[in-house]
């Protein structure tokens, strides 16, 4: 299983981060099949087959990890690269 963990800075409360992630959660489920719930208020589980892990609102920082199935794998670079991309689109300051 291939690991992705990517953080982007961010300096909203964590209520406005909460929900830029429910509409990147949205966004992604379209083009995806991702699903999300949230955990507690600052923490959501995403899936879809082939990939789950966490987002995480911390202080000043938004925190993805990923776990990719074996089939998924030779996507990482892609897979992190377009998260990459949307978080700073999202939360950059």
């Amino acid at each position: 299983m291939a690991k992705l963990q990517i953080s982007q800075s961010h300096n909203l409360t964590a209520a406005e981060a909460h929900d830029r992630i429910d509409k990147l959660s949205k966004d992604l489920g379209e083009k995806y099949g991702l699903t999300s719930s949230w955990v507690n208020d600052t923490e959501a589980k995403v899936e879809r087959t082939g990939a789950k892990g966490t987002i995480k609102i911390l202080t000043n920082l938004i925190n993805v990890e990923l776990d990719l199935s074996f089939a998924m794998s030779p996507l990482k670079g892609t897979i992190e690269k377009r998260i990459k991309e949307e978080l700073e689109r999202l939360f950059k300051a």
